[in-house]
This record gives C-alpha cells, structure tokens and sequence, in this order.
C-alpha cells in the first residue's frame, strides 16, 4: 500500500496520545542542554546523598537547588533524568534506523532477485538469528571498548554498531516475504512486461508497498533499542564502563538504574523516575505502531 490514511490515524485519540508522549519526550533531549538545572557529570562532595527537595527528615534535608535531590558522589538527579533522555533518543534514532536500512536493502534484494542471493542472505539470517542478541551485544561491546576510547560519544557508537549488527535480520525477512508477495502481482509483471528497469520496479513499486512494514517495524525496534540500553547499563555494559567507582561519566538511564541499585533505600527516585519514562516513552511508541498496523490492516481488507 502506497498510500497511508494520515486522516483516519489522526482522528485516533491512541494516536495523539502516543504523539504528545513521544513530542514531550523529544522535545526534553532535544533542549537537554537548557533545560538541565546543572552539569549531570559534575561531582560536589559537599552535597552527597541529598533527598528531594520536599524531604525533611533525620536522615537529611533537601535543597531548592536539587529538586530531585543527588547521587553519592553529588550529581544532580534531574539533570542526569533529563541528559539520560538525550542519550536514548540519540541512540534509539540512529541504530534502529541503520538496522533498518540494512535489512530494508537486504529483504529487497533476496525477495527480488532470487535464486542464489536469495539463499545467500537467508542463510546469513540464519546465522544471526541464532545467535544470542544480548550476549553478542556484550560481545561486541567488550571488544569495541578495548580499542576505542572511553568517552560517552564512543561508548554510543559501539552500542549503535552493536544494535545494528544484530537486529537487521528480523526485518530483511520481513521485507523479503513482502517482496515476494508482491512482485507476483499483476501491476508488477505487467511493468516488467513493458520494460521497465529493476530499479523502477523496485523504487516505484515493490519499495512504496513494504514501506508501513519497515516503518511499523521501526517504532516497534525504538522502544526495544531503549530498553536494551536500560538493561546493559544496568549490569554494567552500557554507554560506557559502568563499574563502581568508575562510572561517573555515564549519563544515561542505564547509567541511573546502576546507580540506583545501591541508593534506592536512601532516594527511590534514582530507580522510580527513569523507570517510569522508559514505560511511558516504550508504551507511546508500540502504541503508535499497533495504530499503524491496525489502519493498514483495514486499509487493505
């Protein structure tokens, strides 16, 4: 299908809901930089373990100046939330979109081409697919940390590198099996029949009518590259080396679950906050996927 009813999506009060959680979301990694009360990497042994600025107990008193109070080396809580933000967006749209491109290119030309290259790459996702995706992830992780440098922007790189390497292969099947629905019906021979090139074919009419697959697929794959991140950071392979002691440089929701595994007790919020954003950001985004698969689905009937 190579038109999609934007019309009856936007009527959808699901489809505005997951649009303003999304927006919100985007908007706070976007302006993270102005909207960050302070440096989230900066330390301050003077306000170690402060609670929220409403707590006032014999344990500790919050301040103004730390809403949601800091960590035990004193980095401000809110600022980490809102950089940790940044730092899954940037991830989420550039891995899913590179693994996208990957399979995108590769299910269209098994699904076109046949023969050879076809059993060619479903050999080769085959081989992916049984691979363990986390534990190839840590594999990969561990490797690409001992040859780049340990900064944030190299740790991201690697886990994008990582993620792509190893999701591309639901979706290369994916589109094959569309392609090949599709190149056997009658408006694709009869273009073949009158002479139109490979790549009119598949540019105008094979690409266009697996594009709400691959862009199904792409919503549903964000949520995942996040929580993937969550769950890396939380062992201690994640952005960068989250090991006690060194994990200072680590903003990111993984790097606040880490944390938050030895401070729950004294502030919850460490665990509560990032918690609770990465199940409102995943829900809007699978959410907004079933939305799509929903109205194409019926578009099609």
């Amino acid at each position: 299908m190579a038109f999609f009813p934007w019309k009856r999506f936007l009527r959808s009060k699901t489809a505005w809901f997951s649009l303003l959680v999304m927006l919100v979301f985007g908007l706070v990694a976007v302006l993270a930089p102005w909207l960050a009360p302070h440096d989230p990497t900066k330390w301050s042994f003077s306000q170690t373990n402060l609670p929220p600025m409403w707590v006032n107990d014999a344990a500790g008193a919050g301040v103004a100046e730390f809403p949601l109070g800091t960590d035990r080396v004193g980095r401000d809580i809110l600022s980490r939330m809102i950089y940790g933000t940044r730092t899954s967006f940037i991830l989420a749209f550039t891995a899913v979109p590179l693994a996208a491109l990957i399979g995108t290119l590769l299910g269209l030309i098994a699904g076109f081409r046949g023969g050879r290259l076809d059993t060619l790459i479903v050999l080769l996702t085959d081989i992916f697919q049984s691979l363990p995706g986390i534990m190839f992830m840590v594999v990969l992780i561990l490797i690409f940390r001992s040859i780049l440098a340990p900064t944030w922007l190299a740790g991201l790189v690697t886990l994008v590198i990582g993620y792509a390497a190893v999701s591309w292969v639901s979706l290369a099947r994916l589109v094959r099996i569309n392609v090949l629905m599709i190149k056997s019906r009658l408006f694709v021979e009869a273009a073949a029949a009158l002479g139109a090139s490979r790549r009119y074919i598949i540019t105008h009419h094979l690409l266009p009518n697996v594009l709400h697959v691959i862009l199904a697929w792409i919503i549903n794959n964000i949520p995942a590259i996040i929580i993937l991140e969550a769950v890396l950071g939380y062992i201690g392979v994640g952005v960068t080396g989250a090991t006690e002691g060194g994990e200072f440089n680590v903003v990111s929701w993984g790097g606040l679950f880490f944390a938050g595994r030895s401070a729950f007790s004294r502030n919850p919020l460490i665990l509560i906050l990032p918690s609770l954003s990465l199940m409102l950001v995943c829900v809007s985004f699978i959410l907004f996927s079933d939305m799509i698969n929903e109205i194409t689905h019926q578009e099609q009937q």
